[in-house]
């Protein structure tokens, strides 16, 4: 009666509690991907920025400042400095040298700066094969929809499914697009833009986001913070298709030539700010208010360079060669 009592006892727990997703890193079930898998074949190459408040309900705060678009290109670090966080609401869209497509299993994986294991700070994710229209997965979150997760506490990643960053620093959270098969107006073997989209987290009925079956999405909140919201590190591409054709620019930000001598045009007809950084992520040159018409490069070493421009409507990071 005893073994009978917890056994009933367990089953309700489960029932009530939910859990049914994968658990964390390391344990039977897993779906984690570590960084240096050798199933990634690349790494997204380029981002733009809409950076977030840092709570949501007090605007007057501010908005985050935390890392460089530059932080989330390429191999993901898992050393918790390297990432950019986004924010409350804030977005960020990936874009790749090669497009993912629906392959076998898991065709990309995104990668957040969890310190530990179920202290989770989420992101919807969408994509896109022409960079206009976007489809979201289908996300689903069993945490509480009463009691706020607190921005100290931990959760449970096998609460989430489909959500960035249910797993710690390190390893990747994988999405299959095959859970798109039924979407219109995307081609699914030719994925050009990763979007992600900070879930805020509260379950304040003014601000709270829901998941696909209209549950509230808990995750800790609030974060208000310069490194609040949904911290990104990488995004690693699992299934490659063909190799993009052109650079994915917006339209209102040009910078050219690209390999350069020297001499880099700026085609923006508003002011803007302007940070250089290195490949590894290290600031050489910023300016708040920048308005002049050119970069001039012609004083740096030969390699690869990030050139991180802010307007009002966000920001925009390119990669640019110097050199031959």
């Amino acid at each position: 009666m005893k073994y009978l009592i917890i056994l009933i006892t367990f089953v309700f727990s489960v029932i009530v509690l939910g859990q049914s997703f994968a658990p964390v890193p390391g344990v039977i079930g897993s779906k984690a991907i570590y960084k240096d898998s050798s199933i990634i074949k690349s790494w997204a190459s380029g981002v733009v920025l809409t950076r977030g408040y840092k709570d949501i309900a007090n605007k007057s705060n501010g908005k985050v400042g935390f890392g460089i678009g530059s932080n989330s290109l390429y191999k993901a670090e898992g050393d918790g400095a390297t990432v950019v966080s986004l924010g409350d609401s804030g977005v960020a869209i990936l874009t790749f040298d090669f497009a993912i497509e629906n392959g076998d299993g898991p065709d990309f994986a995104v990668f957040e700066n969890g310190f530990t294991d179920n202290y989770i700070e989420l992101a919807f994710v969408e994509v896109s094969s022409d960079g206009v229209k976007f489809v979201r997965f289908p996300s689903y979150s069993e945490a509480s929809q009463t009691v706020q997760i607190g921005p100290y506490e931990y959760s449970d990643c096998r609460y989430y499914n489909n959500l960035a960053g249910k797993y710690r620093q390190g390893y990747g959270t994988p999405f299959d697009l095959e859970d798109l098969k039924d979407s219109s107006g995307i081609d699914l073997n030719y994925i050009t833009h990763v979007k992600l989209i900070d879930v805020i987290g509260t379950i304040d009925e003014n601000f709270a986001l829901k998941d696909e079956v209209g549950r509230k999405i808990n995750d800790t909140y609030p974060t208000p913070f310069e490194s609040g919201g949904f911290d990104l590190d990488a995004v690693a591409v699992i299934n490659q298709g063909p190799l993009m054709v052109g650079e994915n620019e917006l339209d209102y930000i040009k910078v050219y030539p690209n390999p350069t001598s020297g001499i880099l045009y700026i085609q923006l007809s508003e002011p803007f700010s302007l940070k250089i950084s290195n490949i590894r992520g290290g600031v050489l040159y910023q300016e708040t208010r920048f308005v002049k018409d050119l970069i001039d490069l012609t004083n740096y070493s030969d390699g690869l360079y990030f050139i991180e421009i802010e307007t009002e409507k966000g920001e925009r990071v390119l990669k640019v060669k110097k050199g031959n």
